[in-house]
């Protein structure tokens, strides 16, 4: 098992470190059943819910997440949004020209201020793995969005500074310490080239015909593979 680490400086010893995504299962998964229609007798007119769908669920499990350590307090001006917490010691996020995000897309209904993250992380990686730091995947209820970036940090770690996000303009109140913003999701580096390959056509309709024999779960039994995030 490969070994990603994580270290604070004695400041944030107090908070979690990055721990496994299973652990930020948000509750509107939990709580969504796999399959609607559970009352008709015939299991195949039984529906399945994003919850039944593999590679959804991959996307919730994969990799760890970083939370916020205190809470913070959103409140919306006309202009910009304020933000404040108790422990000034530890900055939280500080706001930047919006001409700093360039000609970048806003995502819709967020500010088009450019906040960053005051993050505490350092990473280290193994020799020929780099990490996908991103807003965690499919956390479309949380108050802000994060953007995405790919960090080598096997040769030197990735170290604390500014991470970029954007507040949504319907968000007033507080965001709690221990919510999601972060996920890390390490990976390694290979050198990809594309090729046409018409083969995979028949590969692909194989599969699909295999997959109606049975009722449901062929994903999941017969390609999916487990990853592990401890």
């Amino acid at each position: 098992m490969k070994i990603i680490n994580f270290a604070f400086d004695d400041n944030f010893k107090y908070i979690n470190y990055p721990l496994p995504a299973k652990k930020y299962i948000p509750d509107w998964f939990k709580e969504t059943p796999k399959f609607i229609n559970t009352d008709k007798e015939d299991i195949i007119e039984h529906m399945g819910t994003f919850k039944a769908c593999m590679p959804f669920t991959d996307s919730l499990l994969s990799g760890y997440i970083f939370e916020l350590w205190q809470d913070i307090n959103i409140i919306q001006d006309e202009e910009m949004p304020r933000i404040n917490w108790k422990d000034n010691s530890v900055p939280v996020f500080a706001a930047r020209d919006s001409n700093l995000s360039g000609n970048m897309p806003i995502p819709i209904g967020h500010h088009d201020i450019h906040f960053v993250l005051r993050h505490p992380l350092y990473i280290k990686t193994p020799p020929g793995y780099s990490v996908l730091i991103t807003q965690p995947l499919n956390r479309n209820d949380l108050p802000f969005t994060a953007l995405s970036a790919i960090i080598d940090c096997d040769k030197e770690p990735f170290f604390p500074g500014n991470y970029s996000m954007f507040l949504r303009k319907d968000f007033s109140g507080v965001i709690k310490a221990g919510t999601p913003l972060l996920q890390i999701i390490p990976f390694k580096r290979d050198d990809w080239k594309t090729k046409i390959n018409l083969n995979i056509i028949n590969e692909g309709k194989k599969a699909s015909i295999k997959s109606l024999r049975t009722i449901r779960g062929w994903y999941r039994d017969n390609v999916w593979s487990t990853k592990k995030y401890e």
